[in-house]
């Protein structure tokens, strides 16, 4: 019989395949092989302050001028022009002479000529109706008569004319056309009424040989029906070719 030490007492089988998969192992890091002569050649910065222990002071020509405040500033420009010999003279400023004299006007008179030409403003009628002094105006109060007389009191309004004119040019138009109409029905000449007479007498023989031609027994109904219709046809000719020959006067109506 064997025997069989246990040295792990906490080992549980059910947890034995729960455990993850070992990762793979990782690529090495690229690195390029320039890198150590880059750093070799690599200019070394300066090192850098906080800044000055105590603000430098300006110059007292650089004190504060216009434009250089807490605004947009003045572009500055280093441009210098630098000036040739052909260019012409700045012209002189004129002399100061005498200003033309101002003609002297009396303002008094001005004003009385136009109070004494002008039309003074027109009294508008009002009306009191209280001993206390209650003014309205009499223009659109009730007490005189305004629309009856109005200049287009009694008459017919403008719209409405123009819309009777309208109606009656439509109206003339309908008229116009129907005296104007070209008549449909049309007189034939005498050549076209023999034409049309040969022409009925020629179906009429033709109609006439078919139906000498069909059989003599008509024992069905197709044969029946045939000879019916040629009947028919042969009989409303013969109408036509007398209609015809009756009448020298043919219209047709289109």
């Amino acid at each position: 019989m064997s025997v069989v030490e246990i040295t792990h007492h906490d080992e549980v089988i059910y947890t034995i395949l729960d455990k993850p998969p070992p990762e793979p192992p990782k690529t090495p890091r690229y690195q390029s092989k320039l890198e150590k002569q880059l750093k070799e050649t690599k200019i070394p910065q300066m090192r850098r302050l906080f800044g000055y222990a105590e603000t430098p002071l300006k110059p007292p020509e650089d004190f504060l001028k216009k434009g250089e405040g807490i605004g947009q500033p003045i572009k500055k420009s280093d441009h210098k022009c630098l000036v040739s010999g052909n260019l012409p003279p700045v012209p002189k400023r004129p002399p100061p002479g005498k200003k033309p004299e101002k003609p002297k006007v009396n303002f008094k008179v001005v004003n009385i000529k136009k109070a004494i030409k002008g039309k003074g403003k027109p009294v508008e009628p009002r009306l009191v109706d209280t001993r206390d002094g209650h003014v309205k105006r009499i223009k659109g109060s009730g007490e005189v008569p305004e629309y009856c007389l109005r200049p287009d009191f009694g008459r017919m309004p403008a719209y409405l004319v123009r819309r009777n004119r309208k109606i009656h040019r439509e109206i003339e138009k309908i008229r116009y056309a129907e005296e104007n109409k070209e008549s449909l029905c049309k007189l034939i000449n005498e050549e076209e009424r023999q034409k049309l007479l040969e022409d009925l007498k020629h179906n009429w023989k033709v109609m006439q040989k078919a139906f000498l031609q069909l059989p003599m027994l008509t024992d069905t109904i197709p044969k029946i029906l045939k000879k019916t219709k040629m009947e028919q046809e042969l009989r409303q000719l013969e109408k036509d070719i007398a209609l015809v020959e009756a009448n020298p006067y043919i219209y047709i109506y289109e």
